[in-house]
């Protein structure tokens, strides 16, 4: 009976030895995970130029060219907003390039988002809002999606134009055409467009 007592003893304290000897490795081996961070852009209609901002409020206030500074750095609840999208956008009757060709030129005309892709359902994750003063048309730079936007689009926010996205590159293969706020493009079209055109 004492025998076995001591081996188990024995056994108990070569598991706590082992245990401590283990526990560190397994403790160095889990990493905190870090929260990614949204990347909210700004493509230019315009000039084809790009920048990238961690806030979303500083993107629009870069796609307005300082005209709107006040946005909510939420991308969510500035969807929703309808005041601030037609501050964004203007009225919709303003929308086109008709609109440009009135008394003062395309260099003179005041920038507007034509619209916002954002990765995520409901206006969430990384954000691309397009400007420019050329109104709705089918820009060419658009006819193939980069910079992880190939595949990636789950919702969409229109402004001065309606969002077609397609398929395909070149504008080719199955289309679907949004406006206003849409806080999902559809199993058939999330995360599956490769070009995208804006559309009165």
């Amino acid at each position: 009976m004492k025998t076995a007592r001591a081996l188990a003893t024995l056994g108990l304290g070569t598991l706590a030895t082992m245990a401590a000897v283990v526990s560190p490795a397994v403790a160095q081996d889990t990493k905190p995970t870090r929260a990614t961070t949204a990347q909210h852009c700004v493509i230019d209609t315009d000039t084809n130029s790009k920048s990238c901002f961690s806030s979303y409020r500083a993107a629009i206030s870069a796609a307005t060219k300082g005209r709107v500074t006040d946005a909510p750095d939420d991308s969510r609840a500035a969807a929703h907003d309808k005041k601030l999208q037609e501050r964004l956008s203007g009225p919709r009757s303003e929308h086109g390039a008709k609109s440009v060709q009135n008394a003062r030129s395309a260099a003179a005309a005041e920038s507007r988002v034509l619209a916002t892709i954002y990765s995520d359902k409901d206006f969430g994750g990384n954000s691309l809002n397009l400007t420019g003063t050329q109104g709705c048309q089918r820009y060419s730079w658009f006819a193939n999606l980069y910079d992880g936007w190939n595949d990636s689009i789950s919702s969409t926010s229109s402004g001065q134009c309606d969002i077609t996205l397609f398929q395909h590159s070149n504008f080719l293969g199955f289309s679907q055409t949004y406006r206003g706020a849409v806080p999902y493009v559809g199993d058939a079209m999330n995360d599956q467009a490769s070009s995208i055109s804006f559309d009165r």
